[in-house]
């Protein structure tokens, strides 16, 4: 009986030493639990420090201030200056007026199917005359906007005085029917009414009358833009194939008085600074000219900036060692700042050096410096620069996310306890 009884106290000191110190070990866990809260909430409440030491830790990882990006960014820059130095975004030739293939308004003229003054003469003795034109007068008549004669009262600054009559030199930018643009609405409308819109304040309308052979002259009576209208709506419900008609003379008209002397003004600007662009030879051919090389050689010069900056991508990209470089994700991102900046510092020499040139031109007067300025604007470059800048701006906002997030995780809530291991590794 004693020896079953010292047994049972035996077994009783045996399951109480274990409880002992399996409490022990809890009252330890729950010390190490309590201890990384503690520490959680300490961080909690400095948050705002953590994310500026991330953010400085993302800066430095980041960072191109290294021997070897500084030598991809270098090339990068020299690679985008030599191209906007040997590829002109505008030719220089473009930019100085041309009159060698110019007409005179006389023989040009005819291409617009006007017929010469015999045969006007002869046509209104076989008809009889109509409130509006037919679509044949429409063909054969001079267009209404070239009259000149009675036009002494009306006065345009820059362009007309008041007493004297329009002249060859600047019955052009004196009418809206001579617009390249808004003349093919205007200048439509006055062939389907005879008659002629100036470009003075009041917008002046006034009737054309033809009354024999091509001399034209401007009757000194009211009309206006209102009538102008209303006639137009009268004469297309009478025949609607009259505007076609209308409009192809139009169109035979500007494109005959494109390579005149003179040639058509720049459209959409004042009649005074057309008057003064047309007195130096500039046109709308002249900006056309300007216009089309320009927008090939921007075309040109986007794609081969492009294609040097994808190629510095690729070369940077090879260049990656895990052991150095750390997270691929972070060096990607350190290539989209070599590409963004080295177009930054490209595209910051060339606006100083237009700059430079533009301005040496306006105060000398030199009109080669001011041609060399305006030559080698780099739109293309600057079109891909804004490019890649907004490119990698939506890329580091993206990778710094991810970046704060894993640290963040790792120091709130990626916490190791020492009684989990043990568990993990008992099984």
């Amino acid at each position: 009986m004693l020896e079953k009884y010292q047994k049972l106290m035996n077994n009783y000191d045996e399951v109480d030493n274990k409880f002992i110190n399996e409490l022990n070990g809890f009252s330890k866990n729950i010390e190490e639990v309590k201890n990384n809260v503690d520490k959680i909430n300490t961080d909690l409440n400095s948050v705002n420090i953590i994310i500026r030491d991330i953010d400085s830790q993302f800066e430095e990882k980041t960072g191109i201030c290294n021997k070897k990006d500084m030598k991809f960014l270098w090339g990068a820059v020299a690679l985008q200056c030599c191209r906007w130095v040997f590829i002109p975004n505008i030719n220089k030739e473009t930019l100085t007026p041309t009159v060698d293939d110019r007409k005179n308004a006389t023989s040009e003229g005819e291409k617009d199917r006007t017929k010469t003054g015999k045969q006007l003469d002869k046509e209104r003795e076989l008809k009889k005359d109509n409130k509006y034109v037919d679509k044949e007068q429409i063909m054969h008549l001079p267009v209404p906007y070239d009259a000149m004669i009675g036009t002494e009262d009306i006065e345009i600054k820059g362009v007309t005085p008041k007493g004297k009559n329009l002249y060859g030199g600047n019955h052009h930018s004196a009418t809206w029917g001579h617009d390249p643009i808004l003349g093919h609405l205007i200048g439509t409308a006055n062939i389907l009414t005879r008659s002629i819109s100036f470009r003075d304040k009041a917008m002046t309308t006034r009737i054309v009358e033809n009354p024999s052979g091509r001399s034209q002259y401007v009757i000194n009576e009211p009309y206006g833009l209102i009538n102008m209208c209303n006639d137009v709506v009268e004469s297309l419900k009478e025949d609607r194939g009259r505007l076609r008609v209308a409009h192809l003379k139009q169109v035979l008209h500007l494109q005959s008085d494109k390579y005149t002397k003179d040639g058509l003004p720049i459209p959409l600007i004042p009649a005074s600074m057309q008057q003064k662009l047309l007195k130096r030879k500039w046109n709308s051919k002249e900006l056309e000219d300007v216009l089309v090389s320009a927008f090939k050689r921007v075309a040109i010069n986007y794609f081969i900036a492009a294609f040097i900056n994808e190629s510095v991508g690729i070369l940077h990209g090879f260049c990656y060692d895990e052991k150095k470089d750390d997270n691929i994700n972070l060096y990607a991102l350190r290539t989209k700042k070599i590409i963004m900046t080295s177009n930054i510092i490209a595209e910051s020499i060339n606006i100083a050096y237009i700059s430079e040139n533009i301005g040496v031109g306006i105060v000398t007067g030199n009109s080669e410096k001011l041609k060399e300025g305006i030559s080698r604007t780099d739109i293309g470059g600057h079109i891909e620069a804004i490019h890649q800048i907004t490119k990698n701006s939506k890329l580091q906002e993206e990778v710094r996310r991810e970046f704060l997030e894993q640290e963040l995780f790792s120091r709130f809530v990626d916490e190791k306890y020492s009684f989990l291991e043990e568990a993990y590794y008992e099984e």
